[in-house]
C-alpha cells in the first residue's frame, strides 16, 4: 500500500449532455496525449442514441435516482476506472485499473491512496458483453440501490458502451460509449461511471 502525492483531478464538463453521450476523453482520441497536447477534460458529451434491440426511452425529468434523470458531473479522475465502488459511507471511491486499485476521497478528488494487491485486481472483471445479452437475464454488479437500474458494458460497432437500463423491462435510459463500469452511492444520490481513459463522478440533479 502506498499514497502518492498530490493529483489534480482532470478538468471536467459539469453539463449533463443527456441520455446518449461519449465519455470526452475517447471522443478526443485514444491513448495519452503527447507534451504538445493538454489532457483532454473528464466528462460527457453528446452522442447518436444506440441501436439495440431494447426499447430507447432516455431519461425522465421526474426521476430519483441519480442516471435515469439529469445529472451533473462534479468531478474527474486521471486513472483507468474499469470497476467503481463507493466505499465509507460514501466518502471515499474506489477505482479498480490493471494490477492497482485507487481510493479516491470525494471531497476533492485528489489524494488517491494506492494499493497495489499480489494479484491483479481488474483480471476477473467480465468482458463487455454482446448487444444480445440486453434481452437476457442482467448481471447484479453494477445494480442502483433501490434496485431500479443496471448498468451493463457492452460491445458495439466500433467499442464498447456502457448501457444503464430499466430493471423492470430492460429499457435504455443511459448510453455512454467509451465506458466499462458504474457505480452507485449509498442513497442513489451520486453515479461514478468510468473506463480505462478515467472516470467522472456526478450527482442526481432534483426536478425543478
Amino acid at each position: 500500500m502506498s499514497t502518492r502525492g498530490r493529483l489534480s483531478p482532470r478538468d471536467f464538463l459539469a453539463d449533463d449532455p443527456g441520455p446518449w453521450s461519449i465519455a470526452a476523453p475517447v471522443f478526443h482520441g485514444k491513448g495519452r496525449p503527447d507534451r504538445r497536447r493538454a489532457i483532454p477534460p473528464a466528462g460527457l458529451v453528446l452522442s447518436p442514441p444506440p441501436q439495440v434491440p431494447v426499447e430507447v426511452v432516455g431519461i425522465d425529468p421526474t426521476a430519483t435516482v441519480a442516471g435515469a434523470g439529469r445529472i451533473q458531473v462534479f468531478g474527474g479522475l486521471r486513472e483507468s476506472a474499469r470497476a467503481l465502488r463507493f466505499i465509507e459511507n460514501d466518502a471515499k471511491l474506489e477505482a479498480i485499473g490493471p494490477r492497482l486499485i485507487r481510493i479516491w476521497t470525494l471531497d476533492d478528488l485528489a489524494y488517491p491512496e494506492e494499493v497495489r494487491p499480489e494479484a491483479d485486481p481488474s483480471a476477473d472483471i467480465a468482458a463487455p458483453a454482446p448487444l444480445e445479452a440486453l434481452t437476457g437475464e442482467l448481471p447484479t454488479n453494477m445494480v442502483s440501490p433501490d434496485g431500479s437500474l443496471v448498468a451493463l458494458p457492452v460491445r458495439e460497432r466500433g467499442g464498447v458502451a456502457l448501457a444503464i437500463v430499466r430493471a423492470s423491462d430492460h429499457a435504455i435510459v443511459r448510453w455512454v460509449r467509451g465506458a466499462l463500469s458504474a457505480a452507485w452511492s449509498e442513497d442513489g444520490q451520486m453515479l461514478a461511471i468510468g473506463g480505462d481513459w478515467g472516470g467522472v463522478v456526478a450527482r442526481h440533479v432534483p426536478p425543478e
